[in-house]
């Protein structure tokens, strides 16, 4: 079985429709329920809990090979593109594969084609205040209500009379200020004092003074010098945290390989599968054979949360093939003995995948 969401342009941004293939037509009242991969919580109309809650859909479509349930805001809201998600539908389980969904709280307002972006609200009209009235002019014939007179002329006060005394006293002080003047600008101006050293700085260790700021480390013993060093992130937020910038395919390969090996714990291998298939999807050959392993129940690596699918082993090793990667070869003739070993054993998912492979 293979599931995948995406948005609903019949019905507008918040909603979406899940199409699932390899199931029989459940019926019109079919519930499925959603688990998130990081921390194993189930969906619910509240929110994310601990215990399973089937949830019901607005209406189930049948489709050739499997059906389409159409969902609202109660699962929409709640979709992260970064996370991984499980999709039991009556007793069958699989990987939910997010496609970019017209608007969801965990990824923004995005403008999506079919879906403009929601625009602001407008803010609500400012009063103006009054305008306040200009005076009337004076018309001809109106007779003013009080006369204003000018004030009489100040009588002015004769000049007084110079002195030469007052002259003279008045050059003096000006050869005074000149001279002081030439002697302040001809001085040579004092050093400033230095600075005063604190004990602390004196009895410091001759070897710790020579080093430069950056060479020097901070001591584990002194209160704070932790908060000086960052604490490094799992490998599930690193990879989120590469994923939500540029996040170039070869960077992401090269992070994600260190983290395929034998004892890799499940989150390191869910890591390696957010970054793999980031790759994947921007057309990197290595990267789809490396999805196609998750997929795949005959290998042997860790998948992490990943469920096996034999449809999407298939899917991603062709893809590998085409792209030039020669080991996808021998992992799909691999893929379809393991297939047909599983259909003699009464497998519906491996005689389907025969069916349409052969």
């Amino acid at each position: 079985m293979h599931a995948s969401i995406s948005a609903d342009s019949r019905r507008g941004p918040g909603y979406g429709s899940i199409e699932v293939r390899g199931i029989e037509y459940p019926g019109d009242a079919a519930f499925f329920v959603l688990q998130r991969a990081s921390d194993g919580k189930y969906l619910s109309g509240a929110g994310w809990q601990e215990s399973e809650s089937p949830l019901p859909q607005d209406m189930c479509e049948k489709e050739a090979g499997g059906c389409r349930l159409h969902v609202g805001p109660t699962v929409i809201d709640r979709l992260d593109s970064l996370e991984s998600y499980r999709l039991s539908l009556h007793g069958d389980a699989c990987v939910l594969t997010v496609h970019d969904l017209a608007y969801s709280p965990m990824q923004g307002v995005r403008n999506v084609e079919g879906f403009p972006a929601t625009p602001p609200e407008p803010l609500p009209p400012q009063e103006e205040a009054p305008l306040q009235e200009a005076p009337a002019e004076p018309q001809a014939g109106d007779a003013p209500d009080e006369v204003l007179l000018p004030p009489p002329p100040t009588p002015q006060a004769p000049p007084p009379k110079k002195s030469r005394t007052g002259a003279l006293f008045a050059a003096i002080l000006l050869c005074l200020a000149a001279g002081l003047a030439g002697w302040m600008f001809l001085r040579s101006p004092e050093a400033p004092p230095l600075p005063e050293q604190k004990p602390e700085q004196e009895a410091q260790n001759p070897e710790q003074q020579a080093q430069t700021p950056e060479q020097q480390t901070p001591n584990p013993a002194e209160p704070g010098s932790e908060q000086t060093q960052p604490q490094p992130l799992s490998p599930l937020a690193a990879a989120r945290e590469h994923l939500r910038g540029p996040a170039q395919p070869d960077a992401s390969l090269d992070m994600a390989k260190p983290l395929r090996r034998a004892d890799a714990t499940p989150e390191q291998s869910d890591a390696a599968f957010l970054l793999l298939e980031d790759a994947a999807q921007k057309g990197t050959a290595e990267a789809m054979f490396l999805v196609g392993q998750y997929y795949d129940p005959a290998a042997q690596l860790p998948r992490g949360s990943i469920p096996t699918d034999l449809t999407q082993a298939r899917r991603w090793y062709e893809s590998a093939l085409k792209n030039g990667h020669q080991n996808a070869r021998p992992a799909l003739d691999a893929l379809k003995e393991y297939a047909r070993v599983q259909k003699e054993k009464g497998d519906a998912e491996a005689a389907v995948l025969l069916q349409n492979w052969e």
